[in-house]
């Protein structure tokens, strides 16, 4: 990734995307949060989620993922796990820390499937980790488990 395009994403505010799939099919609607630094990946993924029904917000690093869940906690975060700055380790970590997310489901999302990322994620309390490319089927393993409790 470029520089440019890292200070470019900072900036960016968060994409909000809704979809009336879910409540047509009679399935409680999921407010997701993917948070990836790159741009293509994160709206690539939430285009994925959208597909299941469910509304979802894209943002770039901590800091936007700090301001969107004030606004609304979500049912589960997609958090890519190589990002400058802070990992999405350390994300989840905080999110789990925090009494207003400690509930949301994390779920780890990387292009390395190295044992040390998936130690640390079960540590923090990650429910699953998937392996970029995302296959369809992960994906929806992850929101029927979400769905489920």
């Amino acid at each position: 990734m470029s520089y440019l395009m890292e200070n470019k994403a900072e900036t960016t505010p968060p994409e909000r995307r809704h979809t009336d799939a879910a409540q047509s099919e009679g399935k409680r609607q999921l407010h997701l949060l993917v948070v990836d630094d790159n741009q293509e990946v994160g709206e690539t993924l939430a285009l994925l989620l959208e597909t299941f029904g469910h509304q979802v917000v894209v943002v770039r690093n901590w800091q936007m993922a700090a301001e969107q869940v004030k606004l609304r906690v979500p049912d589960a975060v997609y958090l890519d796990i190589e990002m400058p700055g802070i990992s999405g380790i350390e994300i989840g970590r905080r999110l789990r820390n925090n009494p207003d997310t400690a509930n949301a489901v994390l779920i780890a999302v990387t292009g390395h499937s190295l044992p040390m990322y998936m130690d640390d994620a079960l540590t923090v309390g990650f429910r699953h980790f998937l392996v970029k490319p995302v296959r369809m089927e992960d994906l929806a393993t992850t929101v029927e488990s979400v769905l489920a409790g």
